[in-house]
Formats: structure tokens, sequence, C-alpha cells
């Protein structure tokens, strides 16, 4: 078993928090190093967005031929040092856990841990407030 160091989500003012601006981002998506579940890793195109029924949706899809060999052969020069510095998100899916590797990119990893976060409050606020309305 792999144990993870996690850093707790912050919400100081070292950055402006633009909750649409970061939900736009996060839906346009970003070329991200990702590991399923059963342990596979590879470069995939992830975004995030959370629908009007409230559910937050995480996509991955492959790149295109180009960006996927560019992105495999920039991968394979780094060299495996295991010790280098990285931000990882995991999120527990219906098909399993995922960790989306923000690499050293400290900025990044809080804006993506963050609109996440607030997207999945988003999500449950609707939750309960369908249930809340389908009770009457």
């Amino acid at each position: 078993m792999e144990a993870h160091r996690c850093l707790p989500i912050e919400e100081n003012n070292d950055f402006e928090f633009d909750l649409e601006k970061c939900k736009s981002i996060l839906a346009k998506g970003s070329e991200l190093n990702i590991e399923t579940s059963k342990g596979r890793c590879m470069v995939r195109s992830v975004s995030i967005v959370l629908t009007i029924e409230g559910k937050v949706i995480i996509k991955i899809r492959k790149l295109n031929l180009l960006n996927a060999f560019a992105s495999k052969k920039e991968n394979s020069s780094e060299g495996d040092e295991s010790d280098q510095t990285c931000y990882l998100i995991v999120l527990t899916t219906n098909g399993g856990m995922i960790k989306l590797d923000m690499m050293d990119d400290y900025q990044r990893y809080k804006m993506w841990a963050l609109t996440i976060n607030h997207m999945l409050m988003q999500s449950t606020s609707f939750t309960k407030y369908e249930l809340q309305f389908h009770k009457n």
C-alpha cells in the first residue's frame, strides 16, 4: 500500500478565486497524468462539469494521436524520480478511485481542488433542495 501525504484545501487569499471562471476552465479540460483504480497510469484529457441535475461529472478522453505522442515523449524523458514533488487530487467515482496528478504545479492543484470542492458542495445543496421540494 502506498502512502500519500494529503494537503488541506486552504481558502486563503493568495490568488483571486472566481468560481465561474474556474468551472469554465475545468469544463474545457486539461491534459493530466491520471492513475486508475486498477493502477494504470496514462495521460488523458480530463474535464469536470456540474450538470443542471446537480451531478458532478468527470470526463476522461484519450488524446488525439499527435498530442499523445508528444506527451508520451515528455513523460519518458523525465525518468523515474520517485521523490519528485507532485500534487494529487484523489476522487472516488462510480468506476472506482482515480488520481489526477497536477505534477508540481501548486496553483493548478489549488484551483482544481477548490473548484471541485465547491462543485460537490453545490451538488449536495442541490440534491437536498430537490429532496425537500419533492416531499411537499
